[in-house]
Protein backbone atom coordinates (compact mmCIF):
# COMPACT_ATOMS: atom_id res chain seq x y z
CA UNK A 1 0.00 0.00 0.00
CA UNK A 2 1.56 3.27 -1.02
CA UNK A 3 1.87 5.86 2.08
CA UNK A 4 0.88 9.30 2.31
CA UNK A 5 3.13 11.90 4.02
CA UNK A 6 1.45 15.09 5.49
CA UNK A 7 4.72 17.93 6.84
CA UNK A 8 2.60 20.76 8.16
CA UNK A 9 5.11 24.09 7.77
CA UNK A 10 4.25 26.70 10.02
CA UNK A 11 7.45 29.24 9.62
CA UNK A 12 6.18 30.24 5.84
CA UNK A 13 5.95 33.67 6.64
CA UNK A 14 7.99 34.28 10.20
CA UNK A 15 10.96 36.77 8.22
CA UNK A 16 8.37 38.67 7.23
CA UNK A 17 8.40 37.53 3.79
CA UNK A 18 6.30 36.36 1.36
CA UNK A 19 6.17 32.79 0.11
CA UNK A 20 6.59 32.13 -3.62
CA UNK A 21 6.90 28.00 -3.13
CA UNK A 22 8.26 25.09 -1.27
CA UNK A 23 10.50 22.72 -2.96
CA UNK A 24 10.48 19.30 -1.02
CA UNK A 25 13.22 16.61 -1.93
CA UNK A 26 12.88 13.20 -0.64
CA UNK A 27 14.33 9.85 -0.81
CA UNK A 28 15.09 6.45 0.57
CA UNK A 29 17.64 7.09 3.34
CA UNK A 30 20.93 5.71 2.05
CA UNK A 31 19.88 5.87 -1.65
CA UNK A 32 21.77 8.69 -4.03
CA UNK A 33 19.21 10.02 -6.16
CA UNK A 34 16.33 12.88 -4.61
CA UNK A 35 13.00 12.81 -6.23
CA UNK A 36 11.14 16.20 -5.80
CA UNK A 37 8.02 17.93 -5.94
CA UNK A 38 7.04 21.87 -5.66
CA UNK A 39 3.83 22.88 -3.30
CA UNK A 40 2.37 26.73 -3.46
CA UNK A 41 1.47 26.69 0.13
CA UNK A 42 1.46 24.39 3.49
CA UNK A 43 1.31 21.40 4.36
CA UNK A 44 3.41 19.39 2.54
CA UNK A 45 1.54 16.42 0.98
CA UNK A 46 3.61 13.69 -0.64
CA UNK A 47 1.78 10.90 -1.57
CA UNK A 48 2.53 7.14 -2.98
CA UNK A 49 5.37 5.89 -0.56
CA UNK A 50 6.85 3.05 -0.02
CA UNK A 51 5.51 1.32 3.62
CA UNK A 52 8.32 0.75 6.42
CA UNK A 53 10.74 2.65 4.57
CA UNK A 54 12.58 5.25 6.39
CA UNK A 55 13.00 8.70 4.01
CA UNK A 56 15.26 11.42 4.23
CA UNK A 57 13.16 15.12 3.14
CA UNK A 58 14.89 18.88 2.21
CA UNK A 59 12.08 21.30 2.08
CA UNK A 60 13.07 24.64 0.74
CA UNK A 61 11.11 27.76 1.28
CA UNK A 62 11.33 30.27 -1.72
CA UNK A 63 10.23 33.64 -1.20
CA UNK A 64 8.71 36.27 -4.18
CA UNK A 65 11.76 37.96 -4.21
CA UNK A 66 13.80 34.39 -5.01
CA UNK A 67 15.55 34.16 -2.07
CA UNK A 68 15.90 30.44 -0.75
CA UNK A 69 15.61 29.55 3.24
CA UNK A 70 17.98 27.41 4.64
CA UNK A 71 16.62 23.71 3.97
CA UNK A 72 14.24 22.24 6.48
CA UNK A 73 15.78 18.63 7.33
CA UNK A 74 13.83 15.20 8.68
CA UNK A 75 13.85 11.81 8.93
CA UNK A 76 10.35 10.29 8.49
CA UNK A 77 9.58 6.81 8.93
CA UNK A 78 6.30 5.18 6.82
CA UNK A 79 6.19 2.20 9.31
CA UNK A 80 2.90 1.83 10.45
CA UNK A 81 2.38 1.75 14.17
CA UNK A 82 0.23 -0.38 15.17
CA UNK A 83 -3.58 0.18 16.75
CA UNK A 84 -3.88 0.74 20.32
CA UNK A 85 -4.65 -2.84 21.90
CA UNK A 86 -8.13 -3.19 24.36
CA UNK A 87 -9.56 -0.50 23.30
CA UNK A 88 -13.03 -0.65 25.35
CA UNK A 89 -16.00 1.90 25.93
CA UNK A 90 -17.79 1.30 29.31
CA UNK A 91 -20.98 3.23 29.63
CA UNK A 92 -22.51 4.64 32.68
CA UNK A 93 -25.08 7.35 33.88
CA UNK A 94 -24.52 10.52 31.29
CA UNK A 95 -20.41 9.33 30.69
CA UNK A 96 -18.75 7.06 28.81
CA UNK A 97 -15.00 5.36 30.25
CA UNK A 98 -12.63 4.99 27.28
CA UNK A 99 -9.63 2.72 27.89
CA UNK A 100 -6.75 1.37 25.60
CA UNK A 101 -2.95 0.09 26.41
CA UNK A 102 -0.51 2.07 25.15
CA UNK A 103 1.73 1.82 22.06
CA UNK A 104 5.35 1.72 22.14
CA UNK A 105 7.19 4.47 20.27
CA UNK A 106 3.38 6.75 20.14
CA UNK A 107 3.54 9.98 21.01
CA UNK A 108 0.20 10.47 21.28
CA UNK A 109 -3.71 9.39 20.68
CA UNK A 110 -6.66 10.99 18.58
CA UNK A 111 -9.73 10.13 20.14
CA UNK A 112 -12.70 11.00 17.90
CA UNK A 113 -16.83 10.34 18.15
CA UNK A 114 -19.58 10.00 15.91
CA UNK A 115 -23.43 9.07 15.73
CA UNK A 116 -22.88 5.97 13.13
CA UNK A 117 -20.38 3.10 12.74
CA UNK A 118 -18.92 4.44 9.63
CA UNK A 119 -17.97 8.06 11.13
CA UNK A 120 -20.24 9.98 9.20
CA UNK A 121 -22.35 11.86 11.10
CA UNK A 122 -21.59 14.48 13.73
CA UNK A 123 -17.54 13.28 13.87
CA UNK A 124 -15.81 15.49 16.23
CA UNK A 125 -12.20 14.40 18.28
CA UNK A 126 -12.69 14.69 21.76
CA UNK A 127 -8.97 13.84 22.47
CA UNK A 128 -5.39 14.29 21.43
CA UNK A 129 -2.96 13.65 24.11
CA UNK A 130 0.14 11.34 25.27
CA UNK A 131 -1.93 9.92 27.84
CA UNK A 132 -3.97 6.46 28.31
CA UNK A 133 -7.49 7.05 29.24
CA UNK A 134 -10.74 9.41 28.42
CA UNK A 135 -14.11 9.44 29.85
CA UNK A 136 -16.32 11.65 27.96
CA UNK A 137 -19.39 13.38 30.26
CA UNK A 138 -20.76 14.96 26.65
CA UNK A 139 -23.25 11.88 26.18
CA UNK A 140 -26.76 11.81 26.52
CA UNK A 141 -28.18 8.60 28.21
CA UNK A 142 -30.05 5.88 25.94
CA UNK A 143 -27.64 7.12 22.53
CA UNK A 144 -25.21 5.03 21.18
CA UNK A 145 -21.89 6.11 20.63
CA UNK A 146 -19.23 5.28 18.35
CA UNK A 147 -15.93 5.65 18.92
CA UNK A 148 -12.05 5.03 17.17
CA UNK A 149 -8.63 5.69 18.62
CA UNK A 150 -5.40 5.71 16.71
CA UNK A 151 -1.88 6.42 17.97
CA UNK A 152 0.47 8.95 16.36
CA UNK A 153 4.35 9.42 16.13
CA UNK A 154 6.38 12.60 14.81
CA UNK A 155 7.81 11.59 11.75
CA UNK A 156 6.16 8.14 11.92
CA UNK A 157 2.90 6.84 9.89
CA UNK A 158 -0.36 6.93 11.76
CA UNK A 159 -1.60 3.57 13.62
CA UNK A 160 -5.09 2.35 12.25
CA UNK A 161 -7.90 3.34 14.15
CA UNK A 162 -9.50 0.99 16.75
CA UNK A 163 -12.75 1.19 17.39
CA UNK A 164 -15.62 0.59 20.06
CA UNK A 165 -19.25 1.68 21.02
CA UNK A 166 -21.37 2.30 24.36
CA UNK A 167 -24.59 3.45 25.34
CA UNK A 168 -24.46 5.41 28.52
CA UNK A 169 -27.01 4.32 30.65
CA UNK A 170 -29.21 5.68 33.40
CA UNK A 171 -28.37 3.88 36.98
Amino acid sequence: MARKVTIPITDHNDEGLCTNSYLVSYRITGETYWTTQTFSEPPVVVSNLDDDIEYQFKITRYCCDGVASTPLELTVNTTILPAPSNFTATPADLEVSLDWDGVSGADSYTLERADDAAFTTNLITLYTNSTVGYTDTDVSNGNTYYYRLKATATNHADSVYATANATPIAT
